[in-house]
């Protein structure tokens, strides 16, 4: 199959790049313009339904805007106290600009309220104002058709009239009071927040590792031509995904956050198997080369021997080997993902199909766009680079590049491992479990406001509201559906309030919109983590008491409850296809037995290290990270399939060279040399660039994306290094032809079944 996609691919390369520039035009429209639907970014959302059906989830649909969406604005720098008058004159000036705006159906402030002779009214406006009388709350309700799926465009049209007018709003207020400001909060301007972030986190990430990872190309292979391959593929292969991702959007929703994690993967694979096939080229060039009688060491080929059709096996010939690994790769990889499927939540499923989808697209351009041009630029890609007569950078190309030969320092490193197999293999497993010791007390947190961009003047917005100064506005720690009917729901709301000493507030009951059979009561708990383990027992406390009646129990901490406790409950199955997966693939391409339990085993032993030493940074805060009370558990999951996924990438990289020369007949321990020396330079150099890609990604706001790219950071660094160049070799040392070991109806299975041969 791959002989034959070589041989198209190299007869026909125009054929290739244009059929993917177009679709990648195709695509960047849609991210960019939609079609008169909506680009990328517009369509985004964020997951009001993390574990479909869930209690959190049932709580957070009877407590949703069903009577309309609330938008609150929150008005600071204004002396309520002393300027009462004039801050009441003020608001009665302006209240129709807001009023009128377009979907408001009914606008509250308290100086309306404070001008009923109704006592409750009045009380009602006290909680309006800052306890420190140095700002007050607005609210707007918008009309409930607008929240109807098909009302998109009126939705985005009233929000757009709705924040036009407190703009103005807040304007004029800046000039009759300096300094004073009102922002509008929303679960739609939260969310816009976000979206933005994630928007600025994307370009800033791309701008940074991008060209990073093409000066490390270049070093690498002594030359601007062969260092844009792979990152033009890249640059496809992100274009091709995010459209891909646009048109997911269509069927489900997409949270924002998804686009950094996928794009991250996507340039990481997108340069290991460009970064594979181009290095391969060369290496298959050479020995073409050396079959049509040439003498030299390919550093400068003269024109005879450059013709296009030595250039044309040389690529057939890298499809057909290279091409199959990266291949045999990215089915690994894309069924590491697959085990986020049986998660109960839409998101992780959604990651993992956009995951895959890019996985895909990473390959397709690696097997066809790379040796499409490497054919259409002919003898100019063969030339070397003046930069490799640079004496730094030559060293580094000899070393790392495509240069180098069967023997070099990986394969005298590996007879380093040879020597002393047993001390290299104590040493590394030493060094993971030190590495994988602060794991103990990892905590996981899902919280929303977790993700709000810190300097955002939303967010502080938002984080004022949820202060002392509006304790009556402030959202609740714990939201409960009770049963019953608000006034016979009055009765549980002393026994919810000696629960726990923790508990400083339980509201008193109020109808669900649309159902006076149901109560919403909402409590509120005077701890600092409002979805801390303090609150998190108080959730479980409350599931299992009995209150006579039938209650839910929902908030933040119960919605971050449920997420775990979904990932727990479809761990099993998620690990059983990764693990079953794994073993029937590498068993395909090695026909062993024992390669794939081994591959298991280390490659298990090296995430759990990388994600205790994750965790590590990140609780203390070293490394210029945020210091946080626990890791995002959505980064915690995909960390561990995407890790996993290319640990195993290196892997089959490492393992298909050692077993190509094992089928040669040569030796173990040399076979272990020679792949090493082969594949060894292609990691190394792979994840200097990739460590790079993620490192970029840390150089945005959001908390959750620079966890995932230090978390993936260090996996790739110990994988590359402790695990691949140390570990690996020492076992297959001490195993020998052990380590190509099947029971006889698995060999025969193998001879009629292997993918790699």
């Amino acid at each position: 199959m791959f002989d034959k996609l070589g041989r198209a691919v190299t007869r026909h390369p125009w054929v290739f790049v244009v059929f993917w520039l177009v679709i990648a035009a195709g695509a960047g429209l849609g991210v960019l313009w939609g079609y008169g639907q909506g680009g990328l970014f517009d369509r985004l959302e964020n997951s009001i339904s993390l574990v479909p059906g869930s209690e959190s989830d049932q709580v957070n649909k009877a407590t949703s805007d069903a009577g309309g969406e609330t938008v609150t604005i929150v008005v600071k720098g204004v002396d309520v106290k002393n300027q009462l008058a004039d801050v009441t004159q003020f608001v009665n000036g302006h209240r129709t600009g807001i009023a009128d705006a377009q979907g408001v159906i009914k606008q509250t402030d308290p100086f309306v309220l404070l001008s009923s002779n109704q006592p409750e009214l009045q009380a009602q406006a006290g909680a309006m104002i800052s306890a420190n009388n140095d700002g007050f709350l607005m609210t707007v309700t918008l009309d409930p058709k607008l929240q109807d799926a098909d009302q998109r465009d009126a939705r985005d049209a009233s929000h757009s009239a709705v924040y036009a007018a407190v703009d103005q709003f807040s304007s004029d207020l800046d000039k009759q009071f300096p300094g004073a400001t009102a922002t509008a909060v929303s679960m739609g301007t939260l969310g816009d927040a976000i979206v933005s972030q994630v928007q600025s986190d994307l370009v800033t990430g791309e701008a940074v590792s991008l060209p990073v990872a093409l000066v490390l190309l270049i070093i690498i292979f002594g030359g601007l031509l062969a260092a844009g391959l792979p990152m033009l593929g890249a640059i496809i292969s992100i274009v091709i995904g995010l459209g891909a991702v646009w048109g997911i959007t269509f069927a489900t929703t997409v949270d924002s956050f998804i686009l950094n994690v996928i794009s991250i993967i996507g340039v990481a694979l997108s340069i290991d198997y460009g970064l594979l096939m181009v290095s391969r080229y060369r290496e298959e060039l050479r020995a073409e080369l050396i079959r049509q009688g040439y003498p030299g060491d390919g550093s400068h080929v003269p024109r005879k021997y450059a013709a296009k059709d030595i250039v044309r096996t040389a690529a057939r010939a890298t499809v057909a080997t290279a091409g199959r690994t990266v291949t045999f790769s990215a089915v690994t990889v894309a069924c590491a993902m697959s085990a986020l499927i049986p998660m109960n939540s839409p998101m992780l499923k959604t990651m993992a199909i956009s995951g895959m989808v890019v996985t895909l697209l990473a390959v397709l351009m690696a097997v066809t766009v790379v040796p499409s041009l490497i054919v259409i630029m002919n003898r100019v890609l063969i030339q070397p680079s003046v930069l490799t007569h640079i004496p730094g950078v030559r060293q580094i190309t000899r070393t790392l590049g495509d240069a180098a030969s069967d023997r070099g320092f990986f394969s005298r490193l590996a007879q380093g491992v040879h020597r002393h197999p047993w001390w290299i293999m104590a040493g590394a497993l030493v060094i993971l479990a030190i590495m994988a010791s602060p794991i103990r007390t990892l905590t996981m947190r899902m919280v929303f406001a977790d993700y709000l961009p810190a300097s955002s003047q939303v967010t502080q917005a938002y984080n004022t509201l949820q202060s002392s100064d509006y304790p009556y506005a402030r959202q609740a720690t714990i939201i409960l559906i009770a049963q019953e009917s608000p006034d016979k729901a009055a009765n549980l709301v002393d026994g919810i309030k000696s629960m726990s000493p923790d508990i400083d507030m339980v509201a008193a009951p109020t109808p669900v919109s649309g159902d006076d059979t149901r109560s919403i009561i909402g409590v509120h708990v005077a701890v600092d983590d409002q979805a801390g383990k303090a609150v998190t027992d108080l959730v479980k406390q409350m599931r299992a008491h009995d209150f006579g009646v039938p209650v839910l129990v929902g908030g933040s901490a119960a919605l971050q409850y449920d997420f775990i406790q979904s990932v727990v409950t479809a761990m099993p199955i998620s690990l059983t296809i990764m693990i079953c997966a794994v073993l029937l693939l590498l068993f395909l391409m090695t026909g062993s037995l024992i390669v794939p339990l081994k591959a298991l085993i280390i490659n298990s032993l090296s995430l759990v290290a990388s994600l205790g030493t994750t965790w590590f940074i990140f609780e203390h805060g070293y490394l210029g990270m945020p210091q946080v009370s626990g890791m995002a558990a959505f980064i915690v999951v995909c960390g561990i399939c995407f890790g996993f996924g290319l640990a195993m990438d290196y892997e089959v990289f490492l393992l298909s060279r050692i077993k190509e020369y094992w089928d040669a007949g040569h030796p173990n321990d040399e076979a272990v040399e020679m792949g090493l020396q082969r594949s060894g330079r292609i990691i190394t150099s792979a994840a200097a660039i990739i460590v790079a890609v993620f490192i970029g990604f840390t150089a945005g706001e959001m908390g959750a994306i620079k966890q995932v790219g230090v978390m993936l950071a260090v996996t790739v660094v110990t994988d590359a290094t402790l695990v691949r160049l140390l570990l690996v070799p020492a076992t297959m040392t001490v195993l020998g032809k052990w380590n190509w070991w099947a029971p006889p109806p698995l060999r025969f299975l193998y001879k009629h079944l292997k993918i790699i041969h």
